[in-house]
């Protein structure tokens, strides 16, 4: 009796040793690069750091759309400013999804923002 106890707990051992070790892992669910992440009317922080050459995963968190472009908000109104070595960006997002934008191959400060939330803007600093 005993002895069938220890066989099935070691046939069991096994089995689950065998089942982990054969999981698959999607390649495109593991993060490659820095994330900015949004929230409904905000980047969750206000402010990332880069390296040169490295590029921007945008997370937009809720559901809630999101139209992410080049420029920044001055107060109440948008400027369409698109620094010089900027990637150009034009991104729309519909709610729980991400898109990336870049390489950022230029040190330097660049911006964007949202153009329907009033206020909502990133600035990446480029290292």
């Amino acid at each position: 009796m005993n002895r069938k106890i220890l066989f099935g707990l070691l046939a069991l051992t096994l089995m689950t040793i065998l089942l982990s070790a054969c999981r698959v892992i999607d390649a495109d669910t593991i993060p490659k690069n820095p994330a900015a992440h949004m929230g409904s009317a905000q980047f969750l922080l206000p402010e990332i750091d880069i390296q040169k050459g490295q590029k921007l995963d945008l997370v937009d968190d809720v559901a809630v759309p999101h139209t992410i472009k080049n420029g920044t908000w001055n107060s109440s109104t948008p400027d369409t400013t698109q620094e010089a070595g900027a990637p150009s960006v034009n991104l729309n997002f519909t709610g729980g999804d991400r898109s990336t934008i870049g390489p950022f191959n230029q040190a330097g400060t660049f911006k964007i923002y949202c153009t329907i939330h009033g206020g909502m803007k990133l600035t990446i600093v480029v290292k």
